[in-house]
């Protein structure tokens, strides 16, 4: 298939997203300023797609205006409570649909199956100590989870709010304590929807994100 323009490398929908990876993976720090020729250099590319991709992190809200470019969004305390109030929402009823979707045989094998695995991930990362690693493998559980929802409105905002929550889950994954406890948690949202129960499994999600919230060490 051919490529189109927006998929090109150097467009600045493909910098936008690779931007956003960025943000999902803890590359930066809030507060972290950033500038249009340092983000060129780094991604390889010119400073015109730099630009028009700020600008739509600008609206997003991951970036705020700083001297001589942006800096990194940092969450006041009042802003995450806000966040993870939706968060818990939104993750419960994401989990209570992928439950619900197995429950009528309407979800594969392979993506249940997909759930076990990306928990396993999760409990090797922590294991092995690595923050940024836990942090990658966390958010890529709870997108599946997102994904297997099936409900692709109800997946996009969940993306806003774990790329304005992500950028210190890396710091906040290297807690022992809460990074011992997320595994179980995990299991337990996955085997509910494994089992078909959409009760449960919404609990459950509801549980682990509120659990989340209390361990949670807002960054400045």
């Amino acid at each position: 298939m051919a490529s189109t323009p927006d998929s090109q490398p150097g467009s600045a929908q493909a910098v936008y997203a690779a931007l956003r990876r960025r943000f999902s993976d803890g590359v930066y720090a809030p507060g972290q300023r950033l500038t249009e020729t340092v983000l060129a250099a780094d991604l390889g590319v010119s400073r015109t797609p730099i630009r028009e991709a700020i600008g739509r992190l600008l609206t997003d809200g991951l970036v705020v205006p700083a001297a001589r470019g942006v800096a990194v969004a940092a969450l006041t305390p009042g802003e995450a409570e806000h966040l993870f109030v939706l968060r818990a929402d939104l993750e419960a009823l994401a989990a209570e649909l992928a439950a619900g979707r197995q429950a009528q045989g309407r979800l594969a094998p392979a993506e249940v199956n997909a759930l076990d695995r990306a928990v396993d991930q999760v409990e090797s990362a922590v294991k092995a100590h690595d923050p940024r690693a836990s942090a990658q493998a966390n958010l890529a559980l709870h997108r599946a989870i997102g994904a297997a929802a099936g409900n692709p409105f109800l997946e996009e905002a969940l993306h806003r709010v774990w790329d304005r929550i992500a950028v210190t889950t890396v710091a906040n994954l290297d807690d022992p304590h809460w990074a011992g406890a997320i595994t179980e948690q995990h299991r337990a949202i996955v085997s509910a929807i494994r089992a078909g129960d959409p009760a449960a499994a919404r609990r459950t999600a509801k549980a682990h994100i509120e659990a989340a919230w209390s361990a949670y060490r807002p960054l400045a």
